[in-house]
């Protein structure tokens, strides 16, 4: 009776085991994709696509910016909206003043500025490192010179999916 009880439990430890690895090698490959299609939108001028893959955390971070850009409507507006124009935004003051966080994330991610920043390079991932809901991602920007700039991404886990918390620099923006 011990004895299969004894390997019972070796058994479903062991399944438990190789059931991570296989966790982790979906997580991995599913990271490396979001990553991809990330870079992919941000070249192409689709914030609305890479504003989906913003995390909770990151969306606090635009939140941040967004309440900076209405404090500066409701001091100046006709200044604040003149820099917004001269940023690439194309919006007039009420739907300025009436942005929500994620139709201001996506009109950001869309700016002619954000797709500059990011077109040059290619991107390759070199590893991904999972731990307790979170993955950091090594990453090289490579210029068509050779060029190569080590970049760090960090991803959540939330909500049954891998979303966007840092990757270089995307919540520095007007």
């Amino acid at each position: 009776m011990r004895r299969s009880v004894l390997f019972l439990l070796v058994f479903l430890l062991s399944g438990f085991a190789y059931g991570d690895d296989d966790n982790d090698a979906e997580s991995d490959s599913l990271i490396r994709s979001i990553i991809d299609d990330f870079m992919s939108a941000l070249q192409a001028g689709d914030g609305l696509t890479a504003s989906e893959l913003f995390s909770s955390q990151a969306m606090e971070q635009v939140e941040v910016m967004l309440v900076s850009v209405k404090q500066n409507l409701d001091r100046d507006p006709e200044a604040a909206l003149r820099r917004l124009n001269g940023a690439g935004y194309t919006i007039e003051l009420k739907a300025a003043e009436d942005w929500e966080i994620k139709d201001y994330l996506s009109a950001t991610l869309s700016l002619p500025m954000i797709t500059a920043r990011y077109a040059p390079y290619e991107l390759e991932i070199n590893s991904v490192t999972l731990e307790a809901g979170s993955a950091l991602v090594d990453m090289i920007f490579r210029t068509a010179t050779g060029v190569e700039i080590p970049q760090q991404a960090v991803m959540t886990y939330e909500d049954d999916n891998w979303m966007i918390t840092s990757f270089m620099g995307i919540t520095a923006f007007p």
